[in-house]
């Protein structure tokens, strides 16, 4: 939960500072990612993973219930398998829930451990609600809410510390970017979050994985059934 909160307090915070008075900047986006995603995708993901006839009905994990540890994983289905970016972007806009503040998810794999990722952010009153420590940012919250966010970013499974890591190359909302030197204390806060996540995990292990061109090349175990434990409350 810890990493959870810096990470997105931080994230606001340096968003306000990056905004200034270039406000009518953020309307429009500073970069288009050409991924499209339909219910065959979903469908496809759901085959590669030995899953098909899977129904979402709300209680699936979300982003933030990963980044808060906020899961509830049974089971363990195996897979070695390609999963592209129409298919990742399917499942990540599949996957929302009332925890969820990021809609309209594109994620597109350039290749050589590197993506693309935007999402637009929608209303976090309830993540103000849930933490109350956001609300000294509601003014820069407001700002930001329905603008969208865009990440150009590496990713990679390092094998001998069974952890993944990166580095963010670019980060913008609409037309602005912001100071990556500032930026980085919470993205590091939330690539521990998730890391720890997911080491604590039932049933998720990693064998292999690459970002390429094609999309993530996944070869280890996921839960058969990951989803919300509920409110963060």
């Amino acid at each position: 939960m810890k990493g959870f909160l810096k990470f997105l307090v931080v994230v606001i915070v340096i968003v306000g500072a990056g905004l200034g008075g270039a406000y009518f900047l953020i309307s429009s986006p500073a970069q288009e990612i050409d991924v499209t995603w339909t219910e065959d995708d979903f469908s496809s993901y759901l085959a590669k993973l030995d899953k098909g006839g899977v129904t979402l009905d709300g209680s699936q994990a979300s982003v933030e219930d990963i980044f808060a540890n906020n899961v509830a994983a049974t089971g363990k289905t195996y897979v070695d398998t390609t999963i592209t970016s129409a298919e990742l972007t399917a499942i990540a806009n599949k996957s929302w829930n009332g925890n969820s503040v990021f809609r309209n998810v594109k994620i597109k794999c350039v290749g050589d451990d590197e993506l693309q990722m935007s999402a637009v952010i929608g209303d976090i009153s309830p993540l103000i609600d849930q933490f109350p420590v956001l609300e000294k940012y509601e003014s820069i919250i407001k700002l930001v809410e329905n603008k969208e966010v865009y990440m150009n970013a590496t990713l990679f499974y390092n094998e001998a510390t069974g952890l993944f890591d990166g580095s963010t190359k670019e980060i913008y909302v609409g037309k602005v970017k912001l100071p990556l030197d500032q930026a980085r204390t919470g993205l590091t806060e939330g690539g521990t979050a998730v890391n720890n996540a997911l080491k604590n995990m039932s049933g998720f292990s990693v064998n292999h994985f690459k970002v390429t061109e094609a999309g993530f090349d996944f070869d280890g175990t996921i839960p058969a059934v990951m989803k919300s434990a509920g409110s963060f409350r």
